[in-house]
């Protein structure tokens, strides 16, 4: 199960009318989220206008899109109390403090019984998990195993909320690199580790209990997931 088919999928369910997209890209997954209001924050769109134009007949709800091209960081500080969004797609720069950050400004900006999706939140190999500021440092590292994806430490935003957030409703879908979601409510269960045991995990922390630090879920629990939104 791909992310975009998630996402859509929850929209759909809450029948969410506002949208925000937090690291576009190339717009292969924004362009296609039918949503009567949606977002669009990336540092540098990777999409000329013709695209723009060529999704907005392809998908209407393209028409009234708001592109901000500016860091997640920036954006946030743009905007007031009152911009509220019902689902929040987080797939910014791929490391610990920023996906915090992103999942965190998201939070204050989230509409009541609003929902968030993580991408990268379960790698694939140590290379795709190896800490780095950027997709490029990541790959000039020549890292033994690396197949040119990288996820970063993006797991522990995971882990620093299922220990430090007991407000937070936090699993990981098993499926397209690992999508975290987050909502508000009773967590189902919680870690214990502090700011500084985390800061101090690796990759092989996260490889030898997987299911345990992640509350890692078969993609077939959002069916599940979906009645109780």
């Amino acid at each position: 199960m791909k992310r975009i088919e998630v996402v859509q999928r929850i929209i759909d369910r809450k029948k969410a009318r506002t949208y925000l997209e937090i690291g576009v890209s190339n717009g292969t997954n924004f362009f296609r989220i039918r949503v009567r209001k949606k977002t669009a924050v990336d540092p540098h769109f990777r999409f000329s206008a013709k695209r723009k134009v060529e999704w907005v007949l392809k998908n209407p709800r393209n028409l009234g899109a708001r592109y901000c091209e500016c860091t997640s960081d920036d954006f946030f500080a743009s905007i007031g109390p009152a911009d509220r969004f019902d689902v929040v797609f987080v797939d910014g720069l791929h490391t610990y403090g920023q996906s915090l950050r992103d999942v965190t400004n998201s939070l204050a900006h989230l509409d009541e019984g609003g929902v968030i999706v993580m991408h990268d939140c379960n790698p694939l190999s140590e290379a795709a998990a190896h800490p780095a500021e950027s997709f490029d440092q990541a790959a000039a590292l020549n890292l033994a195993g690396w197949e040119g994806s990288w996820s970063g430490d993006v797991w522990k935003t995971i882990c620093y909320l299922r220990s430090q957030r007991r407000d937070l409703r936090v699993f990981v879908l098993d499926a397209d690199g690992g999508l975290g979601v987050v909502t508000r409510g009773k967590p189902e269960n919680s870690l214990q580790l502090t700011e500084e045991a985390l800061d101090r995990m690796t990759y092989q922390d996260l490889a030898g209990d997987k299911k345990s630090l992640l509350n890692l879920k078969d993609e077939s629990y959002l069916f599940e997931f979906l009645e109780t939104i």
